[in-house]
């Protein structure tokens, strides 16, 4: 089961309290619009592949333009574009509005999804899942929620960045995947570049705050290491 598929599943049950017949007629649709969009070049296997949401968006700009699947929709009493459009909610951070307190409640451990070549070997990561946890966190930095940016043309927020609180480079010395929401910390661009850049011993309490507000997260995410540990690591981010 891919990622994001594991989070929707998840999300429908824990945060929206839908039934199990309704979680499968979701899922029914997006497997029946996989399928056709596999039948059209554009996926391998699933919608649930697709990691960043301009390629989702180019996704359902192509299928809402496909002459042949108007009809066929129709005929399924518009189904099939109603479970995508949910999903694409979902994807897009629209349905994590205001739920800064309720996404610890999607922390499950996720398996390590692997690499990709891009010019040097890097570990996938999601950029749904990162503006999902920032649309969450109110496009407010966790650090200080009084610290203010400009106003982002992408999406008419508070300009905020998605950071891993244990970089991906340490990937590699866990057996769960780091790329989760209990990891993603929504931060202003200067406490951003702080934790990347300041001075070790000035990132201390930080790094405290950090990690006592999610070390049960990320347990439950299958990323179990001390406050010492989660610090060492945090203070070696490049």
């Amino acid at each position: 089961m891919y990622v994001l598929e594991q989070y929707y599943i998840k999300y429908l049950k824990e945060i929206r309290g839908v039934s199990d017949s309704t979680v499968k007629h979701y899922q029914d649709a997006l497997r029946h619009i996989s399928r056709y969009l596999v039948g059209k070049g554009k996926l391998q296997q699933t919608v649930y592949e697709i990691q960043d949401i301009e390629e989702l968006d180019d996704l359902r700009t192509f299928l809402y333009a496909d002459l042949d699947f108007v009809p066929l929709d129709k005929r399924g009493h518009q189904m099939y574009s109603a479970g995508f459009n949910n999903y694409y909610k979902f994807a897009s951070g629209q349905m994590f509005a205001n739920m800064h307190l309720q996404i610890a409640s999607m922390d499950i451990e996720i398996p390590v999804s692997g690499k990709r070549n891009v010019c040097q070997c890097v570990w996938k990561r999601s950029s749904i899942i990162k503006n999902q946890s920032m649309e969450a966190a109110g496009f407010q930095c966790e650090v200080n929620s009084a610290h203010k940016t400009f106003i982002a043309k992408s999406n008419g927020c508070s300009y905020m960045e998605g950071h891993h609180a244990i970089s991906l480079r340490f990937q590699g010395i866990f057996s769960k995947s780091l790329d989760v929401y209990a990891n993603i910390v929504c931060l202003c661009p200067t406490c951003h570049r702080f934790l990347h850049y300041g001075i070790d011993s000035e990132k201390e309490n930080i790094l405290d705050k950090i990690y006592y507000d999610r070390a049960d997260r990320l347990a439950a995410s299958g990323i179990v290491l001390s406050n010492e540990e989660f610090k060492r690591l945090c203070c070696n981010p490049e």
